[in-house]
């Protein structure tokens, strides 16, 4: 028995909806590594972070080679679902409107993970703004003080 269409595009759908669940999981524990200021825990959480974002291209790379095998190329989800009959439609659509509450949520905690980096960071730039930078031979060195040398590029 050959797998239709839908069966071949909502089963890859449940798989895509799945990966986005556990990236939204490591968003999750990215931001929380974050908020503890623990550098091993930020560490780990950044190294699998890194590993969803190479995973997340290759799903987004597998989605497009299965739309053009379905002949769904650079289709908008509207116009794919013209391919299917209603009750299928609304099965994609209950999924489409899944994903899209998954990612709204990655993006959101990965906003909040910004802002508070943005935060620490402005911290940081104030203390060292306000902290006397010494020379060699432990005087102030006012030519150093507010010099912004956290902004500047090595």
């Amino acid at each position: 028995m050959s797998v239709t269409a839908f069966e071949e595009y909502y089963g890859f759908m449940e798989k895509f909806i799945a990966f986005y669940i556990e990236a939204q999981k490591c968003e999750l524990e990215k931001f929380e590594a974050l908020m503890s200021c623990e550098l091993p825990r930020i560490q780990e959480a950044m190294k699998n972070y890194q590993s969803m974002i190479a995973k997340a291209q290759a799903f987004e790379d597998e989605r497009i080679e299965l739309c053009k095998r379905l002949g769904f190329e650079n289709m908008a989800f509207s116009e794919v679902l013209r391919h299917f009959d209603e009750e299928e439609g609304k099965k994609l659509t209950a999924q489409k409107d899944r994903l899209t509450s998954i990612i709204k949520n990655i993006r959101y905690l990965n906003k909040r993970s910004m802002d508070f980096v943005n935060v620490q960071l402005g911290e940081i730039e104030k203390e060292a703004s306000i902290a006397s930078i010494y020379n060699t031979k432990g005087l102030s060195d006012s030519h150093l003080t507010n010099s912004n040398l956290l902004n500047k590029q090595i």
